[in-house]
């Protein structure tokens, strides 16, 4: 199903015009600190109590330097801590741009993990560990107004499951009084190996209560809306709410608890 989907998005980039603009040699940056308490009901039960309720200081470093680019959308992710983005810029105008980038978008959890953040072991008891994965990959992106974005991309882990996702975004940005509102919709598609690293339960890894478990690709839709409102020339507050629906293939997992997976944040932000 996903192979002609694939396709046609190489084919795209692959015919894509280079609208290259001069390269800036000028530095351009901005760094903030924060300080956050965000709340998430994770579809994988025991990494709720790794952050929900509990103050966590953000800091955050955006930049553009020629083509080389960082980006933290924790506007995009409707929590604290959103995926951060290195890149490069292979061609760009004022509309269109692509890019190379590479996040990462699964945290790590099992036995060893849950003993560094203080989640008892006996929680995740006989499973292994997950590493956090690596995954490079390539991004479009259409502004399609000044206020709305459109957005695909596909990324490949190199380091934990060699799995894939697609994603396909669509953001829109509107001001009410003193407020910066914006919504954002996400919908990723997820290969097999991904979902089966980090969802699935080999035979060695059943427990009464825990069988095992295997599958194919899924989907997440994702809706999010974030406030963003100046206290002064540095200081904003930041309200953000997410909800993420995910197919069947994540939510008969023996690991996971049934849908929706809910994220809320509160954020206070010094912008240098």
């Amino acid at each position: 199903m996903m192979k002609p989907l694939l396709l046609l998005l190489f084919g795209a980039l692959l015919n894509f015009p280079v609208f290259a603009e001069e390269e800036s040699a000028v530095f351009n940056w901005q760094f903030s600190i924060g300080l956050g308490i965000s709340h998430s009901h994770n579809l994988i039960p025991v990494l709720d109590s790794q952050q929900n309720g509990i103050p966590q200081l953000q800091l955050a470093l955006d930049f553009e330097y020629k083509n080389w680019f960082a980006e933290t959308p924790s506007l995009r992710s409707g929590q604290v801590y959103g995926d951060s983005i290195l890149g490069y810029r292979i061609s760009s105008s004022n509309r269109h741009n692509l890019a190379a980038i590479i996040a990462g978008y699964h945290e790590g959890f099992g036995p060893n993990r849950a003993i560094s953040d203080g989640i008892p072991a006996n929680r995740q008891e006989g499973l292994r560990n997950r590493k956090s994965d690596l995954m490079p990959g390539l991004r479009y992106q259409y502004h399609a107004a000044d206020n709305q974005l459109f957005s695909m991309q596909f990324n490949k882990d190199i380091d934990a499951h060699h799995g894939e996702i697609l994603k396909v975004f669509y953001g829109f940005r509107f001001e009410q009084n003193n407020w910066d509102l914006y919504f954002n919709s996400e919908l990723t598609w997820y290969s097999a190996k991904l979902i089966n690293y980090y969802y699935g339960v080999s035979d060695t890894e059943t427990r009464p209560g825990r069988p095992a478990y295997y599958t194919g690709s899924g989907w997440r839709w994702h809706n999010g809306l974030v406030g963003v409102y100046p206290l002064s020339t540095h200081w904003v507050t930041e309200l953000g709410t997410g909800i993420n629906w995910y197919t069947r293939e994540f939510t008969d997992s023996p690991l996971t608890r049934n849908n929706p997976e809910v994220l809320s944040f509160v954020l206070f932000r010094y912008v240098f």
